[in-house]
């Protein structure tokens, strides 16, 4: 005769029976109320993370460890079907999704106040904020995540190049673009042992798509610098005055932001172009500071080597505007890395008339 079962194994069955009934009749529900909590959370981590650069080397420790546990239970659960490995792998894929949502709603405010808008370096901020949309509608980011290995790969490459791109310029004191590449290679490889498996890896074809790759990855870097905000550059002002003290930097007649300037008041002067420019940390930089009409440059200063610092720095270049000044219209003023990324803009609009007055009004001619 067989043993009667004991009572405690009894309950377990029935608990777990319970559990999964519940599961297959609210898991949608769950799951559902879960995205919106995770959208919720993401607006809050947006709103701290403002300016909170000391954050930072969490964010890559997260992702570290992110990388860490999925390679490992990917490799440890490989050909096991056990309840034990089925609960594993979905609390480590859990984790996974939230670090992804965290780390990319931590990420959004510093991009956003580094992009341009409207500039082609604005579509890596609407990427970045897609993905970050994506990854709180928790069952469709879960199937992109464990079907299909190009996305799982591609999305922790760019969350990961993203990350790294901020971080490793403040911690190395390197120059930005030499930042990204080691951030773009970083990335790439870590990037590589989520996807396959090291049998995959030693293939002689797929090393061959994995040097076709990197040749991409340095040519969109080299040739796509224009695509990349300047990370963790910020623009915080552009001003234009008719001259500018060389000691305190403090521009003389400062005209009125937003408002026109008359022809009349740059006749036979210097037109000074002052660029306010912050970074968390030092940071060896060259600049340039372009002067637009439309879409024709009709000035270019020289490469400017500054030394990035949390208190901000300041450029400048001053254009002879000629005894005639400048012709009415719409003027801009740029400010580039040497290596081709847009760090801010700001317009001027010249009109004719009577000379402007500094301090906003107009000024009578005798």
């Amino acid at each position: 005769m067989d043993s009667p079962t004991p009572p405690w194994k009894e309950r377990i069955a029935r608990t777990a029976s319970f559990g999964r009934s519940m599961h297959r009749r609210y898991s949608r529900l769950f799951w559902t109320l879960h995205s919106i909590w995770a959208l919720i959370s993401g607006g809050i981590v947006l709103v701290l993370a403002h300016n909170r650069f000391g954050f930072l080397p969490w964010v890559v420790l997260f992702l570290t460890l992110t990388w860490v546990s999925t390679l490992f239970f990917s490799r440890l659960s490989a050909g096991r079907d056990s309840t034990r490995v089925r609960v594993a792998r979905g609390f480590v894929s859990y984790l996974t999704r939230v670090m992804y949502q965290e780390t990319l709603f931590f990420l959004l405010p510093f991009y956003f106040y580094s992009t341009t808008f409207p500039s082609w370096n604005s579509a890596y901020i609407i990427v970045l904020a897609g993905l970050a949309i994506l990854s709180c509608f928790d069952r469709m980011f879960d199937r992109l995540l464990r079907t299909s290995r190009w996305f799982a790969q591609a999305f922790f490459a760019f969350v990961t190049y993203s990350a790294l791109q901020f971080f490793l310029p403040l911690l190395l004191h390197v120059k930005i673009q030499n930042g990204a590449y080691l951030a773009a290679g970083l990335a790439f490889f870590a990037s590589l042992p989520l996807a396959y498996s090291n049998h995959e890896l030693r293939q002689p074809r797929r090393i061959a798509l994995i040097v076709v790759a990197i040749a991409v990855i340095v040519g969109i870097l080299k040739v796509g610098r224009e695509l990349l905000p300047p990370v963790p550059l910020r623009l915080t002002d552009l001003s234009f005055g008719t001259g500018i003290e060389p000691r305190t930097l403090e521009l003389e007649n400062e005209f009125p932001e937003g408002k026109p300037i008359s022809a009349a008041s740059l006749s036979d002067r210097r037109l000074v172009l002052r660029a306010t420019i912050f970074s968390p940390g030092r940071l060896p930089l060259r600049v340039q500071i372009h002067f637009l009409k439309g879409r024709t440059t009709l000035r270019t200063s020289r490469n400017l080597d500054v030394v990035a610092h949390r208190r901000g720095f300041r450029v400048w270049y001053a254009i002879n505007t000629g005894a005639k000044g400048l012709a009415p219209g719409k003027y801009r003023a740029e400010v580039w890395t040497s290596e081709g990324q847009l760090v801010g803009r700001q317009e001027m609009q010249v009109i004719p008339g009577v000379p402007t007055d500094p301090r906003g009004g107009s000024t009578s001619t005798p």
